[in-house]
């Protein structure tokens, strides 16, 4: 967040109540163009221009140049239009150092996170095309499929999160009452690592239900049976891997 200082002619400060989202290219292709350099231009002293707008965004960070509740002169409508006057004003950087199939994702994201914030649909997000005939996302427009494609990554972002395995319980392994050196872990999936389907259906036996679970291997075993009961074993490690992944995977993301 680095704000337009109040009472400057680039930040009007009339109330707003955002009922749309409005996307914009910044038309500025030069290097450096970048989303900090953006919200230096717009503190510049004298202001370059009336023209504001509420976020810049890049491929690695997103400036917030005024707050939410009050207006920018972005949609080209005038001083009463709709898009002036109700709508949040995004502008997606250009600068051809900076990567920007990256800046797209990162508006898109920030486009769904302000409609759940006010409870808009997804036809609420318009082009700066839609207010005033500009030819403007350029990058978006000018691209075939660009816009939709664009439209359709914010609605990836609406959709609820896939339902992530919930670990019920982790146990010791024992084979023949040693400890087998690995872990295996009880989820809300259907079936269970190490399943004792599995290795009962090998000729083994399981038993325990507390903190360990010991495995008997069946009395004078076929050697293939053995070999495929290894590699069973080997399969349901590599489940297990997969499963420590999702759930370390959904702790960083709840802790972004």
């Amino acid at each position: 967040q680095d704000l337009i200082p109040k009472g400057r002619r680039n930040r009007p400060g009339y109330k707003m109540t955002p009922r749309y989202i409005t996307i914009h290219d910044t038309a500025n292709p030069n290097i450096g163009a970048d989303a900090k350099a953006h919200a230096a231009y717009l503190k510049k002293n004298p202001p370059a221009s009336e023209a504001s707008w509420h976020f810049t965004v890049d491929d690695k960070v997103i400036y917030q140049h005024l707050p939410l509740n009050e207006n920018g002169w972005h949609a080209g409508d005038g001083a009463n239009g709709t898009g002036n006057r109700q709508s949040i004003g995004i502008e997606i950087c250009e600068n051809r150092d900076g990567n920007r199939a990256q800046a797209e994702k990162n508006a898109a994201w920030l486009a769904a996170k302000l409609l759940r914030e006010f409870n808009l649909g997804l036809d609420r997000v318009k082009q700066h095309y839609d207010w005033s005939g500009k030819n403007c996302p350029r990058v978006l427009r000018g691209r075939k499929g660009g816009w939709q494609g664009f439209l359709a990554a914010v609605e990836a972002h609406l959709k609820p999160a896939p339902k992530l395995p919930v670990i019920i319980k982790a146990v010791g392994i024992r084979f023949e009452g040693k400890e087998a050196g690995i872990v295996g872990y009880y989820s809300n999936e259907e079936g269970t690592l190490y399943p004792r389907a599995v290795i009962e259906k090998m000729g083994a036996t399981v038993s325990g239900h507390g903190d360990y679970v010991n495995i008997v291997r069946a009395k004078a075993a076929d050697p293939a049976q053995v070999q495929q009961l290894q590699s069973e074993v080997a399969a349901l490690k590599a489940e297990n891997a997969s499963l420590k992944s999702k759930i370390d995977t959904a702790r960083k993301a709840l802790s972004c």
